[in-house]
């Protein structure tokens, strides 16, 4: 009897638990958060994926230059963890991850011609991101390098946010 009541017990239980959906590869991609967005560090973000996976999805915010710093840093988002240089390479780079194209990723400092310096990402839970989503706070574009690397970030995000999806 007292294992009928553990096993009926157990499938109450798992009957209230929701697995998380299917989480999308999203490495690679951008992020554009949309005008539902109030979040005071990632509104009127745009943000290349770095890492997407069961732990989570991790980011940098490309648009949001940090005003006097030297050598310039970036704003790569409110969790101040962490500093990384965003870079291109036609040819596979020692020490570095391709995040996609030519478009690569390193803990290495090396003030490379044109790469850019992140301190701190921004990240999410899978759960998290699923209610996000779920509730139309970010919109998921292919990536491209020109984006990343837009000469005028400043205005990136509201140039982004009036195409369609």
């Amino acid at each position: 009897m007292r294992a009928m009541l553990v096993f009926l017990m157990q499938c109450a239980l798992a009957q209230q638990i929701q697995l998380p959906r299917t989480l999308p590869q999203l490495q690679g991609r951008i992020l554009v958060a949309t005008s539902k967005s109030r979040d005071r560090d990632l509104g009127q973000s745009v943000v290349l994926v770095i890492h997407s996976g069961a732990d989570g999805i991790m980011g940098l915010v490309v648009n949001r230059p940090a005003a006097g710093t030297k050598p310039p840093t970036w704003f790569g988002g409110p969790i101040a963890l962490g500093v990384r240089e965003l870079f291109r390479s036609t040819a596979p780079a020692k020490d570095a991850e391709c995040i996609f194209a030519d478009v690569y990723l390193t803990r290495k400092i090396d003030d490379r011609p044109g790469a850019r310096v992140y301190a701190g990402y921004a990240g999410w839970s899978v759960p998290q991101w699923q209610n996000e989503m779920d509730n139309g706070l970010w919109r998921v574009i292919p990536a491209e390098a020109r984006m990343v690397f837009d000469p005028h970030p400043e205005t990136l995000w509201r140039r982004i946010s009036v195409q369609q999806p």
